[in-house]
């Protein structure tokens, strides 16, 4: 039972409670007594206050706290029948009204039904203030995602790199990354998390920090991707894998050493106007679900003016509204078709091909590309 202030000036309804327990109510008779019991007495959940009475001023009188006791909801109790001061107290706050003579069931009742309903929406407050917390941590860390990726793209006279990554939600677990790994060497890597959101976000920064040091100190991509995958696995998270796509660039010879765990092996666009194809070799397993695994490497020349075109499934994997997929003949078709821009183009203009093919659909994954063009 809610403890409950009754603020009326007639003797029989406090009797007529106090001769049936009344524990849970406590009483005042005239204004200045109900804002001493208030200001008083920190458990009182529910106010019946006269709006009739002559000592009593009425729904006007909780005007006067301050603070979190203004939100005390109020029954109005009243001698008469006028609708218009009925009407009049609801305006003014009343959540429920009760006419006297008041038999101890109903106001029992009454009190019982707004308190159920008052907690409802107090709970429901409190959900919706939850949410919003969690929303704007979810959206401050989906912004701290993206600023550990690089976004400050290198201007050299000899190659051009750009990358661009959409999550499906705030927050995802496609990754691109790339940095210098020597004067003439840059390594260039595009992974997948497993998964969407909040889970797939945290193994994907693990990931990346792992590679990103494993990198310094195992120079070539297929034992670098063995040790990432030693390390994730005795990490034992279940059910948490990644897909990476691993090369380094040497610039003084034109070669790209790589390997593939598990990844979508990126498109290579000849410079010479020759047939597009998936880059074949350095095969592996994505990393983090078995242990002691060989990743295999390999190495491709880069020839002036050919570009790589490194992806994530949610490219061929994006669905219009009939469940259609971009697929990988649409993908090729783009890259036939704009085979002669730079890598910022060939990246970054990927996206408006497949929003124009999706439509209104939902995006349903993380969307990941980035190009490395020769020039």
């Amino acid at each position: 039972m809610p403890r409950t202030l009754v603020i009326d000036d007639d003797p029989h309804l406090q009797a007529l409670i106090t001769a049936n327990g009344g524990d849970d109510y406590c009483f005042a008779h005239n204004d200045e007594e109900a804002l001493g019991i208030l200001g008083r007495e920190t458990d009182i959940d529910i106010a019946v206050v006269s709006i009739d009475g002559d000592n009593i001023g009425g729904m006007g009188l909780l005007r006067r706290l301050k603070g979190e006791r203004l939100r005390i909801p109020r029954i109005a109790l009243t001698t008469g029948r006028d609708l218009a001061v009925i009407r009049r107290a609801m305006n003014e706050g009343a959540v429920d009204f009760l006419t006297k003579p008041v038999s101890l069931s109903d106001l029992q009742a009454t009190i019982d039904k707004v308190y159920m309903d008052c907690e409802a929406r107090r709970k429901a407050w409190r959900t919706e203030s939850e949410l919003a917390a969690i929303r704007r941590e979810i959206d401050v860390a989906g912004d701290l995602q993206q600023r550990i990726l690089p976004s400050d793209f290198p201007e050299r006279e000899d190659f051009g790199v750009f990358a661009r990554t959409t999550p499906a939600q705030e927050i995802g677990g496609d990754f691109y990354d790339f940095f210098e790994l020597g004067p003439d060497k840059m390594a260039l890597i595009v992974a997948d998390v497993s998964g969407k959101g909040v889970p797939a976000a945290f193994f994907m920064a693990v990931a990346r920090t792992l590679i990103r040091a494993t990198a310094t100190t195992q120079p070539e991509p297929g034992p670098c991707l063995q040790q990432v995958n030693k390390l994730l696995y005795q990490h034992n998270i279940p059910g948490m894998f990644v897909s990476v796509f691993y090369g380094i660039l040497d610039t003084k010879n034109w070669q790209m050493s790589y390997a593939n765990g598990g990844h979508l092996p990126p498109y290579v666009i000849p410079g010479d106007g020759g047939d597009i194809f998936p880059l074949s070799g350095g095969d592996g397993v994505v990393l983090g679900v078995q242990d002691e695994i060989p990743y295999e490497q390999e190495t491709i020349g880069i020839g002036p003016g050919t570009a790589l075109f490194f992806y994530t499934d949610g490219v061929t994997e994006a669905f219009d509204i009939n469940r259609n997929q971009f697929s990988d003949e649409r993908l090729i078709e783009y890259l036939l078709e704009n085979r002669s821009l730079s890598a910022y183009g060939l990246s970054d203009n990927v996206f408006a091909f497949i929003n124009m093919f999706t439509g209104d659909a939902p995006q349903s994954d993380d969307i990941t590309s980035l190009v490395i063009k020769r020039f």
